[in-house]
């Protein structure tokens, strides 16, 4: 293993994610990429190698220290970007079926090729499956198709857009038993929006079931259900 694959294997595991050596190679490629293709288009606005790994790959693995996904759970992550925290997850779990909703055709040209870089690099373990779609719209077009209303264990956002705004299209993609997870920075106006959201919520069938915190990488989750509690 590469000196910087052994650094970036002792972080992961300093942060209470053990990785096996493919997943840290895997992670390695998905950096490597990240910064190549960010040369030609506006993915990230962080280039900086250390950054990458601690303000996307733990953020996005950050929320596993409060919730538990399952093998075959179905994910969806809304307005995923360059695959935070969708493609992460998929790495660290990779047993989950992540779809993966991104309007902007630039990034979705990104999320292909990874994916498919991905997938070739997995070839070698038969065992293991990049089974990732990626579905090139808006979410509300995405939350309007037969095939994901209702389909999803997990609904996962970490881009800006308030609770209210995504509650439309985030509920109706859930199973009856899913949850929705917001990712939130900090916890400064979270009881703001989670009070600005709390009439719509209930008009779409939809409860806040807890607010998790996480003070090691300024992260707040709110988790949200549907049905009354």
């Amino acid at each position: 293993m590469a000196r910087y694959e052994q650094d970036l294997k002792e972080t992961f595991n300093h942060y209470g994610f053990p990785l096996t050596e493919h997943q840290v190679s895997q992670f390695n490629l998905y950096r490597t990429q990240l910064l190549q293709w960010n040369q030609h288009m506006n993915l990230t606005a962080i280039t900086d190698n250390d950054e990458i790994v601690h303000k996307h790959f733990l953020d996005s693995l950050s929320v596993l220290e409060y919730i538990s996904l399952r093998s075959g759970d179905a994910v969806i992550d809304i307005g995923t970007g360059a695959g935070f925290p969708g493609i992460a997850l998929k790495i660290c779990m990779p047993d989950i079926r992540l779809t993966l909703v991104e309007s902007s055709k630039k990034k979705v040209s990104f999320l292909k090729f990874i994916v498919a870089q991905l997938h070739r690099h997995q070839a070698v373990n038969a065992q293991q499956r990049v089974d990732v779609e990626i579905f090139a719209e808006r979410a509300e077009i995405c939350a309007q198709q037969q095939k994901h209303i209702g389909a999803y264990d997990w609904v996962f956002t970490r881009y800006v857009a308030a609770i209210r705004d995504s509650a439309p299209y985030c509920l109706s993609l859930l199973k009856p038993t899913g949850k929705w997870v917001a990712y939130k920075s900090g916890d400064a106006t979270i009881e703001n929006e989670i009070n600005n959201s709390s009439a719509c919520l209930k008009a779409l069938g939809g409860t806040v079931e807890t607010v998790l915190k996480n003070p090691r990488f300024n992260r707040s989750y709110v988790v949200i259900h549907r049905g009354t509690p």
